[in-house]
């Protein structure tokens, strides 16, 4: 595809926002030759994991805080914390399982298509 074709053109005039109309990103992020960039955004994969974490977090602080202030702590709350903490540490296993093989295979096609190898 020629390289003008390519582009969705913003203005009268080429201008680097244009947008790909393969890949959807903006001029500037292209090679000069006009190919696509291998695509993969750490940005959106980070804040996912941020957000997943910060919510496990966060239930897991109210529960301890609900166990701590508790008049009366008997053995069924002190289990119930302890099933609660586990499924909390195998929800961010599993989020960091994912969000971490998916940032290697965006990292190892950046390599075989020459994005990130070194200068």
């Amino acid at each position: 595809m020629p390289t003008d074709a390519q582009f969705q053109l913003k203005s009268q005039y080429p201008a680097n926002l244009d947008r790909c109309r393969r890949c959807g990103t903006p001029r500037t992020l292209h090679w000069a030759d006009g190919r696509c960039r291998p695509s993969f955004s750490l940005g959106s994969k980070v804040l996912a994991l941020l957000v997943t974490l910060s919510v496990l977090v966060a239930v897991l602080a109210v529960a301890a805080w609900l166990l701590a202030t508790a008049p009366a702590v008997n053995l069924a709350s002190v289990l119930a914390f302890a099933c609660l903490v586990a499924l909390v540490l195998a929800g961010a296993a599993t989020a960091l399982a994912a969000t971490t093989s998916a940032l290697r295979a965006a990292i190892d096609d950046a390599r075989h298509e020459g994005g990130a190898g070194s200068a």
